[in-house]
């Protein structure tokens, strides 16, 4: 093919993108940058606790970056590849994996994919090249990343991985247990909804036939953290580990994004700048500044999860929430003293 038709069909390519496919976005002179359901697969090696549904919300991953990369910083082939992930989120459950995920994929050295790929877990049998064809193509000097946070609390997933590519760089984001234990619950609660069904309240649940707490109910065993990092300090030393406070996370997202950039040893690039904070959502949004290499413009588009990540918890009784924070105290502790962690505070209502 001639060189003039490679341009005509490279320059119909790009209008067809920018009019179609694109988010909207805003882009100005640089002088003056602005600142800032359910899936139904039962696990291999299934237990109480992942009878229940897990959901996958890669609906709310942002429009690839690779997209802004075309138009706003101009569009150069490069040669990539597809490898296994230098870094891998593998929980918890309802504890902010998927703003960690977009918002480190707002680092122009991180790639990440999309979906929730569930390779330990649930499609081991696959195998290697299965897993490495479900990871985002990346140029030289790139990372891949991947979340699966069902990872933490199955048995069978810190060996796999150790004997897979045992010098992963694991990312834990964690949060009040007990708040976290009632988001995953509301998730079921809200599955249901929109499937036109009831659910029962929380205290079903919680509370046995004798009314006490209910140690067996799969998200409460979820949040009892020192159990399920014992058997990934089995295969993985902590200093292969960094574990983000989910609750400081949810107030300054780019202070624990800097710790992670520094974790990966990547040039830092995500800052403050790079937030703000949605007053009708309630939580921190991204703000992707890309500058243009070939012209005095730059890109900016803004990144926000949506409300269903701010959902309403259930409202339970005083003397009940206070018997879980009671249940939950030594357990804490334990997992303190286990990662050597004193800075993290979780606070009673």
């Amino acid at each position: 093919m001639c060189p003039l038709r490679n341009k005509l069909l490279l320059v119909t390519f790009l209008t067809y993108y920018s009019v179609f496919l694109l988010p909207v976005q805003t882009c100005n002179p640089s002088v003056a940058p602005e600142k800032p359901r359910p899936i139904t697969d039962t696990i291999d090696d299934s237990s109480n606790d992942d009878l229940e549904s897990e959901g996958d919300d890669s609906k709310e991953a942002f429009t690839d970056i690779e997209d802004q990369d075309i138009l706003c910083q101009g569009y150069e082939p490069k040669p990539t590849q597809q490898i296994l992930p230098k870094a891998v989120i593998f929980g918890t459950r309802k504890g902010g994996t998927r703003a960690l995920l977009e918002f480190l994929n707002m680092h122009s050295l991180i790639r990440r994919s999309k979906p929730e790929i569930h390779f330990y877990d649930k499609h081991y049998a696959k195998g290697v090249e299965w897993y490495i064809s479900q990871m985002p193509f990346m140029s030289e000097g790139q990372i891949g990343m991947e979340k699966t946070p069902g990872y933490f609390h199955t048995p069978s997933v810190p060996k796999r991985m150790y004997e897979t590519k045992n010098d992963t760089k694991l990312l834990l984001i964690i949060r009040d247990p007990v708040k976290r234990m009632i988001s995953d619950y509301n998730q079921f609660v809200y599955n249901n909804l929109n499937d036109g069904e009831s659910y029962p309240a929380i205290e079903t649940f919680l509370l046995t036939e004798d009314g006490e707490i209910n140690a067996n109910y799969p998200p409460l065993k979820r949040s009892i953290y020192h159990k399920h990092m014992a058997n990934w300090l089995e295969y993985f030393p902590l200093k292969q580990m960094y574990i983000i406070d989910g609750d400081k996370f949810i107030k300054e997202p780019w202070s624990e994004v800097a710790e992670v950039e520094k974790f990966l040893d990547l040039p830092a690039e995500v800052g403050k700048d790079n937030f703000y904070f949605n007053q009708t959502k309630g939580f921190y949004c991204g703000k992707e500044i890309i500058e243009n290499v070939n012209s005095q413009w730059t890109c900016t588009r803004n990144k926000c999860l949506s409300k269903s990540k701010g959902r309403k918890p259930p409202k339970l009784k005083d003397d009940l929430l206070q018997r879980l924070y009671d249940f939950m105290e030594p357990h804490n502790e334990i997992f303190f003293n286990m990662i050597n962690r004193s800075d993290i505070v979780w606070n009673r209502p």
